[in-house]
C-alpha cells in the first residue's frame, strides 16, 4: 500500500537523481506500482492455448504454450515437482521399484492398489491394480480417473497447490529412497475450432521418470514404457529466483515459462485438471477460464461476494474496507472459475456480476480486481478481461 513513507523515499530518490549531473554517478530508481487498468490475458481463443502471467504492478503479462512443458521442479528449500494441471498431466508412483531400466507395461506392482473409479454407467465402483497396464488405464485425467481421496491417494497434484499436495513425493536425497514414476504426459491442444470451446485433444501418451536430487540440483531420468536398455537424463540447478522450473521431456530441455517469482501475481492458465470431488463423485476433473494466484511467491487474496447493501460493490470498495484476515495464504484456487458462470442448458457463458477479489501482492501493494468478460464481442470463449485498481489511503 503506498503510505507516506513510500511518498517520502520517492522523494529523496527523484531529489538524488536531479543533483547528480555525471553520466557515471549512481542513482536511485524508484518505480511506482500502476494504479490499474483492464487487462486482456492473451489465452488463446477456443482451445485456450496459452498459460499467462500477470503482474499488477507493472500491468504486463508474459505468455506461454501450455504444451511446452509436462514437469516443473520447486526451487525453495523442499525437493518437490509439480504437474502441468493446464496440460492434464498425471503421475503414479510405483512403490517400491526404483530401476528405471527394469519397467515395462507388463511390471507387476510390488502390492496390489484397490482403488476407486467409475463404471460405464458413472456409477461408483473400485478397481484392484496390479500391472502398470493397469495402472495405465486409470491415469489420465477425466471422469474415469483412478484415486482414492480417503487413502490419500491422488494422481494428480491438489488443487490448491501447497507443497505437500503433489503427485511427486517429495524427493529424497538418498537415491535408492527414489522411486520410478509413471507420467501420463497430457493432452494435445486442438487446433479444429468446432465454434466452440475445444481444450483437450488426443493424448499424447506416457513415460516413465525417475528423479534424485542433491538439494540443490535435480537430476530427471526419463523414458519410453518400452526401453528397457537406458534412459536420458537432465540437470537442473535450483534458481530461487523463480517458483519453478519447467521441464519438457518431449523435448529433453529446460524450458522458460514462469516470470519471476516476485514478478507475477495471477496466472490465467485458462485449462486446470485435478482429482477431487464433483458433488460425491470423486473424479479428474476439467475446467477452462481457471485462475490460480502466485500463492508459492507470497500473493495473497480473497473473494468477496456482494449478497445486500452490507458489502460494497467493487465500485465503493476502498483500502478501508480490506479484511487481513481474510487473505488465502495455502491455496492458489481462490479464483478458479468461480467468477463466471455457465447456462448449462444453452452454453452460454457469463461474467458473475456479485464478485470480486481483493489482492495483496509480495509488495505489499494492494488491488481490487473485477472480470468484465469471459467471451469476445462474437461470443467466443478464451477472450477473458479483467479490470483493476490500486486501493490507496
Amino acid at each position: 500500500m503506498i503510505n507516506k513513507f513510500f511518498t517520502l523515499i520517492l522523494f529523496i530518490s527523484a531529489a538524488l537523481v536531479t543533483s547528480c549531473s555525471s553520466d557515471d554517478s549512481p542513482s536511485i530508481t524508484i518505480t511506482p506500482p500502476t494504479s490499474g487498468g483492464i487487462i486482456d490475458p492473451d489465452v488463446g481463443g477456443f482451445n485456450q492455448a496459452n498459460r499467462v502471467y500477470v503482474d499488477l504492478s507493472t500491468g504486463e503479462q508474459l505468455s506461454s504454450r501450455r504444451d511446452s512443458w509436462e514437469i516443473a521442479v520447486y526451487n525453495g528449500s523442499e525437493n518437490r515437482i509439480y504437474l502441468n494441471n493446464a496440460l492434464l498431466v498425471s503421475a503414479a508412483e510405483l512403490e517400491g521399484i526404483n530401476d528405471i531400466t527394469s519397467v515395462t507395461e507388463a511390471t507387476s506392482l510390488t502390492s496390489p492398489l484397490t482403488l476407486n473409479a467409475l463404471d460405464q454407467s458413472f456409477t461408483p465402483t473400485t478397481v484392484t491394480v496390479n500391472t502398470v497396464a493397469e495402472l495405465m488405464e486409470g491415469l489420465p485425467v477425466g471422469y474415469y480417473q483412478y484415486g482414492n481421496l480417503d487413502a490419500g491417494i491422488s494422481f494428480t497434484d491438489s488443487k490448491e497447490g501447497e507443497l505437500t499436495g503433489t503427485a511427486f513425493e517429495e524427493i529424497s536425497t538418498t537415491d535408492s529412497d527414489n522411486n520410478v514414476y509413471i507420467v501420463n504426459l497430457g493432452n494435445e491442444i486442438p487446433t479444429a475450432n468446432n465454434g466452440t470451446i475445444n481444450t483437450t485433444g488426443d493424448p499424447r501418451g506416457f513415460m516413465k521418470v525417475r528423479v534424485l536430487t542433491d538439494g540443490n540440483s535435480y537430476t530427471i531420468q526419463y523414458a519410453s514404457l518400452t526401453n528397457t536398455s537406458d534412459f536420458s537424463e537432465i540437470t537442473v540447478s535450483k534458481n530461487n529466483s523463480y517458483n519453478l522450473t519447467a521441464v519438457s521431456l518431449t523435448d529433453g530441455q529446460v524450458v522458460s515459462v514462469e516470470p519471476e517469482s516476485s514478478n507475477w501475481d495471477i496466472d490465467f492458465g485458462g485449462v486446470f485438471s485435478y482429482y477431487g470431488l464433483q458433488g460425491t463423485i470423486a473424479a479428474g476433473l476439467t475446467y477452462s477460464d481457471f485462475t490460480l494466484h502466485n500463492t508459492l511467491g507470497g500473493v495473497v487474496l480473497y473473494q468477496v461476494t456482494v449478497e445486500d447493501e452490507s458489502t460494497p460493490s467493487y465500485t465503493d470498495f476502498t483500502s478501508a474496507d480490506i479484511n487481513e484476515a481474510n487473505f488465502e495464504y495455502n491455496n492458489r484456487a481462490v479464483i478458479g472459475s468461480g467468477w463466471r458462470s455457465v447456462d448449462y442448458m444453452t452454453g452460454e457463458t457469463s461474467v458473475r456480476e456479485d464478485t470480486y477479489y481483493v489482492v495483496k501482492d509480495t509488495d505489499n501493494n494492494y488491488y481490487k480486481l473485477r472480470f468484465t468478460a469471459v467471451e469476445s464481442e462474437t461470443g467466443e470463449r478464451g477472450y477473458p478481461q479483467f479490470q483493476y485498481e490500486l486501493l490507496v489511503d
